[in-house]
């Protein structure tokens, strides 16, 4: 008897705006699973809207359109303080907290402590004279030969109270090589347990043994441009680590610049093969999923490369333009892309 496979017609809706209001639309106990990975309250590279976490509204609404025994899987800062607050907040909105978290890992990130020296002179208003032009790790792009590209000014202390801490260095954060994905569930209800067991036989061998690390590099350039039609912009970190972009003519936009240009100038671009092994340990083909802080995309991607309907919701518009032209790509093209790409890293061995 010959068993045909009925093909999935995946369903994808992009919503421009608040994630509070627009889950408000949808049903209850609609979608079945959380993928998301929302701002980290932290202010990275000195975006407004890392400023805070997500309003606990946002959760409460995912509660509600979650059907029971769902998983959610929210990424997160490492940094303790955030991390708590984060949980607390999933807990507060009636969700089941008591699961392992996953443990993303990549080969970059680098200690990052303040210059004592640098901030008691911008504190007195003192100019710092240039001394010379140093190369240092602002950014994880390097060149062929490892060797990373960030130039950035050299200076010496002015005032003498500068001068007395020169080499000190004020706190310790580390750039994170390690980001938790925390993992929880809407209460099954009726159901059993193992109603909702994990699809891990799905995932390939090498996460496998390695789970609940996820050892995934960021994504490459080619990568996150996928889809893209748009002009190629400078990507660069100014003096204070803040964020920024510019047209490719060649303007200095900060002390620190990326020696890279690229179309999706989202800073926290997440790789798709992270967000397809998510989504394949939680879902099974012809699932829903949603990701109401969907940034550049990516979850949305993966959604479509492995057969999951998917709703998105991104409230700045710059990046949910980007989302629109990076879904725009068929997922005969994704599947194609990634096939090409497998003697690379960013190959997706699913």
């Amino acid at each position: 008897m010959e068993i045909r496979r009925t093909k999935i017609m995946i369903e994808q809706h992009l919503y421009n705006g608040d994630s509070a209001e627009v889950l408000k639309q949808l049903k209850d106990n609609s979608v079945d699973l959380l993928a998301t990975d929302p701002p980290y309250g932290i202010e990275f590279m000195g975006k407004s809207w890392d400023k805070v976490l997500p309003p606990t509204d946002i959760w409460d609404e995912c509660y509600r359109v979650l059907k029971p025994g769902s998983f959610i899987a929210v990424m997160s800062s490492p940094r303790s303080d955030v991390l708590y607050r984060m949980i607390k907040d999933l807990e507060d909105a009636g969700f089941d907290m008591s699961f392992s978290p996953i443990m993303w890992t990549y080969h970059s990130g680098f200690p990052k402590a303040s210059d004592t020296s640098k901030m008691i002179d911008k504190r007195l208003g003192a100019e710092r004279e240039v001394v010379g032009k140093g190369k240092g790790a602002a950014t994880s792009n390097t060149n062929s030969l490892g060797v990373y590209n960030n130039e950035y000014d050299e200076t010496e202390p002015s005032t003498d109270l500068a001068k007395k801490y020169e080499g000190s260095k004020l706190g310790f954060q580390p750039k994170p090589a390690v980001e938790h994905i925390i993992i929880g569930m809407k209460p099954h209800g009726s159901k059993s347990y193992i109603d909702n067991v994990l699809n891990f036989e799905a995932l390939p061998d090498n996460i496998k043994m390695t789970y609940p690390f996820i050892q995934v590099p960021k994504p490459a350039k080619k990568e996150k441009d996928l889809g893209m039609m748009g002009e190629e912009k400078q990507i660069y970190t100014d003096e204070n680590g803040k964020f920024g972009y510019g047209n490719t003519n060649g303007d200095n936009f900060g002390d620190r610049i990326e020696n890279v240009k690229r179309k999706n100038i989202h800073p926290t671009t997440k790789p798709v093969k992270l967000m397809s092994y998510i989504i394949t340990l939680f879902t099974r083909e012809g699932d829903w999923v949603i990701d109401p802080f969907l940034g550049s995309g990516t979850t949305g991607l993966a959604s479509k490369l492995i057969n999951r309907h998917f709703v998105g919701i991104e409230r700045e518009k710059e990046y949910f333009d980007i989302c629109e032209e990076r879904l725009s790509v068929s997922r005969e093209e994704l599947v194609k892309f990634f096939k090409m790409e497998k003697d690379t890293q960013t190959k997706l061995d699913l």
